[in-house]
């Protein structure tokens, strides 16, 4: 399997579980010589972890990773890179998140990271996942891109996290003829930097439900949008 975002967080505990149950994976983060948990865990399990470093951002070293895993069948394809953006921890930049006060460069800014950077690394490891057994690409999104939940003001998140879930139901589509599922599915709240102190549920709870979800998956559930505890999100 191949995680990105893995140097902390989710990435972080993503790539812990699995490793721990056996899985080979291809941990990927922006700058590996900076992430001391990700050191540690994949000196835990070397045979185990291969960290490569990644910004998701940056379509020519998406492009190169993939082309140095040519042939290397990929089961699960987790998109799990993402920025909140604008926002310290007393909160006192989320203005710029909110109408009138805008912070249009960093809009751009985690879009390019939520919404465009999953699908380029989607079109980047395609074949890896077409010649794997279980065929899937699994994208973190978030009820705040919902229509239905997430009704709140943070535009740039919320709206990064929207078009994500397009992204994906477009991918099922496009995907759906090849057998592979494309799926998005929501975390919850979870104590992490992105989440904050203020969230009530933990890393480990919140993957250990990731990864019941994600293994019950299959094309019949292809485009699917799914919370942590295995509730269907409408969005």
């Amino acid at each position: 399997m191949l995680v990105t975002g893995a140097s902390r967080g989710l990435g972080l505990e993503l790539v812990r579980q699995y490793a721990t149950d056996g899985a080979r994976v291809i941990a990927t983060c922006r700058n590996p010589a900076q992430s001391p948990e990700l050191a540690a865990l994949a000196a835990l399990y070397p045979a185990a972890i291969s960290v490569e470093a990644l910004d998701v951002v940056k379509h020519s070293a998406v492009d190169a990773l993939a082309a140095r895993y040519r042939g290397q069948p990929i089961d699960i394809l987790i998109n799990n890179a993402g920025d909140i953006g604008p926002r310290d921890p007393n909160r006192t930049r989320l203005h710029e998140q909110q109408f009138g006060t805008m912070n249009y460069p960093e809009w751009r800014r985690v879009l390019e990271i939520n919404s465009i950077a999953p699908l380029k690394m989607a079109e980047a490891f395609v074949e890896h996942v077409a010649a794997s057994q279980r065929r899937q690409m699994i994208f973190v999104s978030s009820t705040t891109g919902s229509n239905v939940e997430g009704l709140y003001a943070t535009f740039g998140y919320c709206s990064s996290k929207a078009a994500l879930n397009k992204v994906v139901t477009m991918l099922a589509i496009a995907l759906k003829p090849r057998g592979i599922v494309s799926a998005a599915v929501c975390p919850g709240y979870v104590k992490t930097r992105l989440g904050g102190d203020a969230a009530l549920l933990g890393v480990e709870e919140s993957i250990a439900g990731l990864r019941q979800v994600i293994a019950g998956l299959d094309i019949r559930r292809t485009g699917s949008f799914t919370r942590y505890n295995g509730e269907a999100i409408a969005w």
